[in-house]
């Protein structure tokens, strides 16, 4: 054991889009799989030994190590079907010692599970009751098991609804954070927070870090490593590697990047504050899969695509691996940046200036990240004198303390290891987490009777029945000036049967 404790994340995405260990999906009880599942059992899963006795088990030559679970057939309560849900979890935990852990040594089998029973199992019009009891058992069964669960879900209202239900179960952060996660939340829900990404978010997806990755370059191009005591840096070594091939080390780069397809935890629980501006020094596209699997899409990745008109962009600063040819890595390329990419540099110095900047996975040891906030900092003593308000938070997970002396007065520095009391990738997880709880913008089921499970207070439930009535009379008649608040009623989710937007 570690001697961490087992937790439950919530993921606005899909169970494909996260790096996991393991996965539970549902089964009806002749074992019909929904097709959405073949990515990770195959097109024919066979059925697993025991599952007529136990209404679940392990799917063993699927490509993936999934769990089945079955829902029955529609005749059973959902008490049987969690029993199961915990079973499968307990065969999980009997096996750990034969997961290769995904996201490295130390970290908890994470195993990713959608909100079983609400598809086709019968129990979608008992969403909230289901989403109620769902949360419970497993955050219990996480701490018991020690097992870190992601349950996982793409519908945006069934994602609010479940942050929403875990509200009295999910535990709070320690000291000052709980405050600093809900007011980076509340700036992301208002549309002011912006994200700056580093290697450290990609670092969980198995890809390598910096230094690594020009490890993994010298011992292609067979370079021996500098002695130890020479003072050389890892930007002076890239430059070294580039005169061995100069045409062609950047397309080397993007080979060893490339392979690795599935996000991150981090890289999903970043996705689901759904910010709208992003930079990012890292050449992988992953943060860019984790929020399509969210159904929204980065309309603009940046410097190759106008932002103009674009709901969400992404900067890649130092190029990616769809364009290689602009990747960044050495001396040179760092010494001729500004001159080839100053409008892009003036982009991420122009969010310093008018967003709260939320830096997860960066170290701050760029020269051009560094160079360009030094630059944002003394233009505000120069023009806004007397202001004393950071310009950015960053989650540092390696516990560097001297360095964040070096930005005091600048930067809100966390360090995380310090002040959660935990290895920092896991209080990166945790922090990140309690974030998107936050964030999750909880109105969206609210009027949908289905999730009436959630609504534990009577005043609110039959608030909320009043609310559908009053919608339901609002919807028959054609007069346009009803119709902001008809589409306000909707966004909060109510389904009425006379359901229509007026124009």
């Amino acid at each position: 054991m570690t001697g961490i404790e087992g937790h439950l994340f919530v993921v606005h995405g899909r169970i494909e889009s996260v790096i996991h260990d393991a996965a539970l999906i549902p089964v009806d009880e002749a074992y019909r799989f929904n097709y959405v599942w073949t990515g990770l059992v195959g097109p024919n899963p066979p059925l697993p030994r025991d599952w007529r006795k136990r209404g679940f088990g392990e799917i063993e030559p699927a490509p993936d190590r999934v769990w089945a679970v079955s829902i029955g057939d529609g005749t059973e309560s959902y008490d049987v079907i969690l029993e199961r849900i915990e079973g499968a979890l307990g065969r999980v935990d009997e096996s750990r010692d034969l997961l290769p852990v995904k996201r490295g040594a130390g970290a908890l089998p994470l195993v990713a599970l959608p909100v079983i029973g609400i598809g086709l199992g019968g129990f979608s019009e008992d969403r909230g009751k289901v989403l109620r009891l769902l949360v419970e058992r497993l955050t219990s069964a996480a701490k018991r098991l020690d097992l870190d669960l992601a349950l996982v879900t793409p519908d945006a209202a069934v994602y609010a609804a479940a942050q929403y239900a875990r509200r009295k179960v999910a535990p709070q952060l320690p000291g000052r954070l709980e405050e600093t996660a809900a007011d980076l939340a509340a700036s992301a829900r208002s549309g002011h927070l912006a994200l700056l990404l580093g290697a450290g978010v990609s670092a969980a997806a198995g890809l390598p870090g910096w230094g690594s990755l020009i490890e993994n370059l010298e011992r292609h191009y067979d370079l021996d490593p500098p002695g130890e005591g020479l003072d050389i840096t890892l930007t002076d070594r890239a430059e070294l590697i580039e005169r061995e091939d100069k045409d062609g080390f950047k397309w080397q780069v993007a080979q060893l990047i490339k392979p690795t397809a599935r996000p991150s935890l981090p890289h999903v629980l970043l996705a689901g504050l759904d910010c709208h501006q992003v930079v990012t020094t890292n050449y992988d596209v992953l943060y860019e899969a984790a929020v399509s699997a969210t159904g929204n899409d980065i309309k603009s990745v940046m410097p190759w695509a106008s932002a103009h008109g674009a709901d969400r962009w992404i900067l890649k600063l130092h190029g990616d691996v769809d364009h290689p040819e602009q990747i960044v890595l050495t001396r040179r390329h760092m010494v001729r940046y500004d001159a080839a990419n100053r409008p892009s540099a003036a982009v991420l110095q122009s969010l310093l200036l008018t967003k709260r900047l939320l830096a997860v996975g960066v170290s701050m040891t760029d020269d051009n990240v560094i160079r360009l906030a030094h630059e944002v900092d003394e233009y505000r003593v120069q023009h806004q004198k007397g202001g004393t308000a950071t310009f950015g938070t960053v989650l540092d997970s390696k516990g560097d303390k001297l360095r964040g002396r070096l930005w005091d007065g600048q930067l809100d520095w966390i360090n995380l290891p310090e002040e959660v009391g935990v290895p920092g990738f896991r209080a990166l997880e945790l922090v990140l987490d309690r974030i998107a709880f936050h964030a999750a913008r909880t109105s969206s089921w609210l009027l949908d009777e289905r999730f009436d499970g959630l609504l534990a207070d009577r005043e609110d439930a039959a608030l909320a029945a009043d609310v559908r009535a009053l919608y339901e009379r609002l919807s028959k008649r054609e007069v346009s000036k009803w119709a902001p608040l008809v589409r306000r009623l909707e966004d909060l989710g109510v389904q009425g049967s006379g359901q229509r937007r007026l124009s």
